[in-house]
């Protein structure tokens, strides 16, 4: 078996895992970085946050990322490379906090990361008849984890639009996804 998938079914079926989480939102102020521990699954989960830390994107990052966010017309071939260069970064603000706590990251389970948004699109805002909710985050996940060593799950709005959502699963993942009273697909 692949030594990736054994990791992760030793993380799913372990008691524990250690999980940091990702978020740069549209202020483009910084990396938020959570280290968490979580005990149990589905309504009995347990969260603990072990660390946090926003480290502050240098001006020349958010200048990029202003490029391409929220513009109709952009530069692709530039929104194609910040998509890796974003993931890389994040990468290297991950290693940076975790050194700055004294964790090594072989002592972390995965990461879980938001992305940067660069445009969203519900259907109720762009109104076109033949087209659904869509948004786009860069910050390629993949790019982390070579960077970090560490598994990592990415694309959260995505994987809420193919569910039937609007791309916006995080008002629900703290308390009607964790609730006994069962929402729709898992998802507000």
């Amino acid at each position: 078996m692949n030594r990736y998938v054994e990791k992760l079914h030793r993380i799913a079926s372990g008691p524990e895992r250690t999980i940091i989480g990702l978020m740069s939102g549209t202020s483009m102020d910084g990396l938020d970085i959570a280290l968490c521990r979580f005990r149990g699954s589905g309504t009995g989960t347990e969260a603990e946050i072990l660390e946090f830390t926003t480290i502050p994107f240098e001006e020349h990052v958010k200048d990029e990322v202003r490029k391409v966010f929220a513009l109709r017309t952009i530069d692709f071939q530039h929104l194609t490379l910040l998509n890796a260069w974003i993931g890389d970064l994040h990468g290297r603000l991950v290693l940076q906090a975790l050194d700055s706590w004294g964790m090594a990251p072989d002592a972390v389970d995965a990461i879980a990361s938001h992305g940067q948004t660069v445009f969203h699109a519900p259907k109720i805002l762009h109104g076109l008849p033949d087209f659904g909710n869509a948004t786009l985050q860069i910050g390629d996940g993949d790019h982390i984890a070579v960077r970090t060593g560490i598994i990592t799950l990415s694309d959260f709005r995505q994987k809420h639009i193919a569910a039937g959502g609007k791309g916006r699963p995080w008002p629900c993942t703290g308390t009607s996804c964790c609730s006994p009273i069962p929402t729709a697909r898992g998802f507000c």
